[in-house]
């Protein structure tokens, strides 16, 4: 897709005194910022023996040494400027440094200095002015999909994103646990101290799960006070440790109910791992009836399914 659409951006390209312009250099900027940099430099290199073939001459072949240059240097200027500016600034020296070659190759072709100046200040206005426009796009872009994904009340991720990553998760074949979480008892919490507090103790909750998740542990609210818990790269006796473990450390902290007013919290929580030829959709089913099982006979515990 990278490659059609530079191409594209190519046959778009306007030509003064030979030297072909476009705005590739916006695309492979995007890239190198936003995407893996095999994707970024294999697109840009691709791009660069699609515009050799456009045109044999001395133009082409300067290009498609430049963006030999750029596929190698672009990806590792990322790395060492990620950390250290934000992101339009990331985006603004990207542009900056895919534009040399063009100014330089320009200066070289053309011996009118006035013209040449005003060739790179209109390169230069033009793409900085894209990189805003763009990055404040994609800006928005990404808030809304944030915002759909994510539930509005905790900040964890929704039951819509919760089923979408058990459908890629199935579609990988690769083995998880699954785990279902509800709050012992909140309905008396919320009789209690109201809804207002309830939805207070949901957001505490929230954030622990966010203290104690780990690279390869995923928290989503599905349900008014149920919670989904995806671990992957998880050997079954460290999903189960680990999610022992976070039932001891919820029944063991203290939650702020009204002002200068703390509670104590229980979980329950229904366990299954994935078993070779059964669907997620089953796992869930599974891990639902354990919880219910947990509910069943005490709360406070984990519980864990039987094999299918």
């Amino acid at each position: 897709m990278e490659v059609l659409l530079g191409t594209i951006l190519l046959s778009f390209s306007t030509v003064i005194l030979g030297i072909r312009y476009d705005f590739r250099v916006l695309l492979f900027c995007f890239s190198a910022k936003h995407m893996d940099w095999r994707i970024t430099s294999s697109s840009i290199f691709l791009l660069g023996i699609i515009r050799f073939f456009w045109g044999n001459s001395e133009a082409a072949q300067v290009n498609l040494i430049v963006s030999i240059i750029l596929a190698i240097t672009l990806p590792m200027i990322v790395k060492l400027i990620r950390d250290r500016m934000n992101d339009l600034a990331q985006l603004l020296v990207l542009v900056t440094i895919a534009l040399i070659p063009s100014i330089v190759f320009t200066k070289h072709m053309i011996m009118d200095k006035g013209l040449v100046l005003l060739i790179s200040i209109i390169l230069i206005a033009l793409n900085y002015g894209a990189v805003f426009v763009m990055h404040y796009f994609i800006s928005d872009l990404y808030g809304l999909i944030a915002s759909a994904s994510t539930d509005h009340l905790t900040a964890l991720k929704n039951v819509r994103l919760f089923n979408s990553d058990l459908i890629e998760m199935e579609r990988r074949k690769h083995p998880v646990t699954l785990a279902v979480i509800d709050i012992d008892h909140f309905k008396n919490y919320n009789d209690c101290y109201g809804h207002d507090s309830g939805d207070g103790i949901l957001k505490q909750l929230a954030a622990m799960f966010n203290e104690l998740a780990t690279p390869y542990t995923t928290f989503y609210r599905i349900g008014g006070e149920e919670f989904g818990v995806i671990a992957d790269y998880f050997s079954p006796s460290e999903a189960e440790a680990f999610l022992h473990n976070l039932k001891s450390t919820v029944a063991h902290r203290n939650f702020a109910a009204q002002a200068g007013e703390t509670i104590n919290l229980t979980i329950s929580v229904g366990v299954a791992h994935s078993q070779k030829g059964e669907t997620l959709k089953n796992t869930l089913k599974r891990a639902d009836m354990a919880l219910y099982q947990a509910k069943e006979t005490g709360r406070n515990k984990v519980m864990v399914s039987a094999r299918a």
